[in-house]
């Protein structure tokens, strides 16, 4: 039977998907082996919604994190810090994060986005969990500060820089492309994905966000990864089940309680 994806972020829990969550579910496990829901940057209580959804579905996984939108409201909260701390101990949170810096929106001020990324960032390390770094107009801190990270990490929802590409390579993190690489615009990200060893290559949705062609338009939803998976295939000149393979070997590598939890053979789904 042939291999199935692994979407290694989407936002399943969001209110996007409070009528038909799921449906959406279905949908998305008819194409996906697992998927990895994100506890944060959707609300004050996203890792807890995400941990409740990854407890009653057993091929649903979650990560705990404050967003850096977020870092000066969260970042502020000393209970929701413990429970975030608390919560990396489960055996379905498979990350800390998205956490990282965005200066595009500049919803916090940076200092304290610098701040709470760090506590992140020494978090991963103490729990040896990878983190999902969120990283937009702000490679030169980014780089800066995961110089000296001694971890794995992943760039979700690549858009960045082959500078920052080939930062990334050289630590052994992983690069994760969304739907964004499937746009007419996007020539320039294509060229990066294009240059990065298939070694370090992850997909995602960041559903409800960022629907690939043919779908651009709609709410994103994990079962429309097939399409950036597809075309991504194409453009890195490689099978389709070759493609999938190896994203879902990556995704193994990158979050191993995704492994340790759910050993699960594509001929057994």
């Amino acid at each position: 039977m042939s291999p199935k994806l692994i979407d290694v972020h989407t936002h399943l829990t969001s209110e996007d998907f409070e009528v038909d969550r799921q449906a959406a579910l279905d949908r998305a496990l008819a194409v996906c082996e697992l998927i990895i829901d994100i506890g944060a940057g959707t609300g004050e209580r996203a890792h807890q919604l995400s941990r409740e959804f990854a407890e009653i579905n057993p091929r649903v996984f979650f990560t705990a994190g404050i967003h850096p939108h977020d870092a000066q409201t969260h970042g502020n909260n000393s209970n929701l810090m413990k429970e975030v701390e608390e919560l990396l101990k489960h055996q379905k949170c498979v990350a800390v994060g998205e956490c990282g810096l965005d200066y595009y929106y500049s919803h916090s001020p940076k200092e304290k986005q610098l701040e709470i990324f760090a506590w992140q960032m020494e978090l991963a390390e103490k729990n040896q969990l990878p983190l999902m770094i969120h990283t937009r107009d702000a490679e030169d801190d980014t780089i800066r500060l995961l110089d000296g990270f001694k971890g794995h990490a992943v760039f979700h929802c690549f858009t960045g820089s082959q500078k920052l590409a080939d930062f990334g390579i050289r630590k052994g993190f992983r690069i994760s492309f969304s739907g964004i690489a499937t746009f007419k615009s996007a020539e320039e990200l294509r060229k990066v994905a294009r240059s990065i060893p298939k070694e370090n290559i992850l997909i995602e949705t960041d559903s409800p966000y960022l629907a690939p062609i043919p779908m651009r338009g709609k709410r994103n939803e994990s079962a429309f990864i097939i399409h950036t998976a597809q075309f991504l295939a194409k453009e890195l000149k490689m099978d389709e089940n070759e493609f999938i393979q190896q994203t879902r070997s990556n995704s193994f590598e990158s979050f191993p309680r995704l492994q340790a939890t759910t050993p699960i053979s594509p001929d057994k789904i």
